[in-house]
């Protein structure tokens, strides 16, 4: 009943935030104008892409932009002086940042018009990439110390990651290309692309890859999160 509480109030506190919900409703009608504009020979790439960057984009947003406005209020610290634990805070803000990311990027097939070859690999590899982002999220939300801090120094990192994943890599020297296959950009874009045009792509190594770095980002944020509850005691 805590947990279901909790996640009722931050509910509130993103459907009140605006700037949360300015990024949640870029990728749609970025969706929708991409669609309108581009040639149809494209619109796979493009589909790729989009889902690519709504993972980003909804699953750091919630945690990051959360956390840091409720550090800047000092609604956080009045929180842990209550029953509810730290770990139980960031349990519900990434459980909000991962079904609001998957329920986008569900709802982008429609606006874009396109239907995935393999539902199952897109669901498994967009989750993926989906726990990756909201774990980026997470780590900045718990660094930064408000909203100010955020966007100078959370903003680009999120923006780095989308570049890095979406950039044509055709372009790129043979090196940099073998290099991002063990780097969480290509292995991402690879399995969505696979979900959704059926692109025969090596999927165990590139879900091993992307999952080693989830572990990796929660085991990190399991540690700040511990710091965190001896602070509140």
């Amino acid at each position: 009943m805590r947990l279901v509480a909790l996640a009722r109030a931050q509910m509130q506190d993103i459907v009140r935030n605006p700037m949360v919900l300015f990024f949640l409703a870029c990728m749609p009608m970025m969706g929708a104008v991409m669609k309108a504009t581009m040639p149809t020979s494209a619109h796979s790439f493009l589909a790729t892409t989009l889902f690519v960057m709504t993972a980003y984009f909804a699953g750091w947003t919630i945690p990051s932009f959360t956390l840091a406005e409720e550090k800047e209020k000092r609604q956080l610290e009045a929180l842990f002086l209550t029953p509810v634990r730290p770990w139980q805070v960031v349990l519900v803000k990434g459980g909000i940042g991962l079904v609001g990311s998957v329920g986008l990027g569900l709802l982008m097939f429609p606006i874009l018009g396109e239907s995935p070859q393999h539902p199952l690999l897109w669901l498994a590899s967009y989750t993926v990439l989906t726990l990756f982002a909201v774990g980026i999220g997470t780590l900045v939300g718990l660094l930064v110390k408000d909203m100010r801090s955020l966007g100078v120094g959370g903003t680009p990192v999120v923006l780095v990651f989308i570049f890095a994943s979406t950039l044509p890599w055709a372009l790129m020297q043979p090196g940099v290309w073998a290099v991002m296959a063990w780097l969480p950009t290509r292995p991402a874009v690879e399995l969505i692309a696979a979900g959704v045009t059926g692109e025969a792509v090596p999927v165990a190594r590139n879900l091993l890859v992307m999952l080693a770095y989830v572990v990796l980002l929660w085991l990190l944020n399991a540690r700040l999160i511990r710091r965190l509850s001896f602070a509140g005691r």
